[in-house]
């Protein structure tokens, strides 16, 4: 049997607080009205910028947590439902969440697409859940054996 490798805790703690930083700005930046927010070119790129981030920031944590577990995802949406399979999250809320990987491509691959009320709107509506994703990340550093994990 191959033994999988120990968390990185370090890199993750780091992902954490990249995730927490970006979802503060996010806020900050989504708190205004919807009609000041599209008009703002500038306040559209950065929260762009962060958002795109932010999701990365999720992405990466989640695919190091799961490497860990004999747990095989063939892409980023899979890799959102894993989480919930395996106990790491809600498996309805990860359920809900599988658009953020397919929206995280269109913010690399297809900006083009993405109006900015749009943004505006899917940033406003997963912003707890942002932060969700961080605190689960947080109790598998702290407990990562009641996940399956070896130390």
């Amino acid at each position: 049997m191959m033994r999988l490798a120990p968390l990185d805790r370090d890199k993750l703690r780091d992902l954490i607080e990249d995730i927490a930083a970006g979802r503060k700005e996010l806020k900050t930046l989504t708190a205004c009205p919807r009609e000041e927010f599209i008009i703002d070119r500038h306040r559209y790129a950065e929260t762009e910028h962060y958002f795109r981030r932010v999701l990365e920031g999720i992405l990466t944590a989640a695919t190091h947590i799961l490497s860990r577990l004999p747990k095989e995802t063939k892409d980023y949406a899979a890799v959102i439902k894993s989480l919930g399979d395996v106990g790491i999250v809600n498996p309805q809320f990860a359920q809900r969440n599988l658009g953020l990987a397919g929206y995280r491509n269109r913010l690399v691959h297809m900006y083009w697409e993405v109006s900015t009320g749009e943004l505006y709107d899917t940033v406003r509506e997963h912003l707890d859940d942002l932060n969700e994703f961080a605190e689960a990340f947080a109790k598998v550093i702290r407990d990562p054996q009641k996940f399956g994990i070896a130390e």
